[in-house]
């Protein structure tokens, strides 16, 4: 393996042991367990996230590239929007502590709010074809979608991730039926 590739190897263990750690012990876990999950020293871990901000970031940033593989993939599905969804709370779920832990040095707003900005600009075109199959009530507009993130984000709590992704799921339920069209619209 060259020494590129093995770069790019030890970058993506770093991130995957991360949201693994980070998703069973919050976002205050020594930066030492998490190199060595992943296999390398600490050293290498500097080499590639100068502190643990930039280390959450590349996990957001990951997860945001899944999500928009995933709406590439399901362009012509008009339950996109709710598949998409559904993948959602489930990264909701598991990086519950990213942000939280982000939030509460106040420093990092501007990025996060590009996150959150990203994932509204993804959801739009399925959101639109949802509501071109009437699948999603007229009156549900992008700007929701900020209000319905926030909302489910604050639904995630803590605890086990089993529950976490108990109550964030439970909670896309309960706002579903918001955005679902009502039975006289059909």
């Amino acid at each position: 393996m060259s020494q590129r590739a093995d770069g790019r190897e030890n970058r993506l263990r770093l991130i995957e042991a991360a949201e693994a750690i980070f998703a069973d012990e919050g976002f205050d876990v020594p930066l030492e367990a998490i190199a060595k999950s992943a296999g390398v020293s600490r050293m290498t871990f500097y080499r590639h996230f100068q502190d643990r901000e930039s280390l959450c970031f590349a996990i957001f940033e990951r997860n945001i590239l899944k999500l928009e593989d995933m709406a590439k993939r399901l362009q012509s599905d008009p339950n996109a929007f709710g598949l998409l969804l559904d993948a959602l709370v489930d990264m909701f779920a598991c990086d519950y502590g990213l942000v939280e832990g982000l939030t509460r040095q106040q420093t990092h707003q501007d990025q996060l709010n590009s996150l959150r900005c990203r994932v509204v600009a993804l959801l739009s075109a399925p959101l639109a074809r949802g509501r071109d199959f009437g699948l999603i009530n007229d009156d549900f507009h992008l700007n929701d979608l900020y209000i319905l993130i926030d909302m489910l984000g604050a639904a995630v709590g803590f605890g086990p991730i089993e529950a976490r992704r108990a109550r964030v799921s439970r909670a896309l339920t309960i706002c579903s039926s918001g955005f679902a069209p009502s039975q006289k619209s059909r």
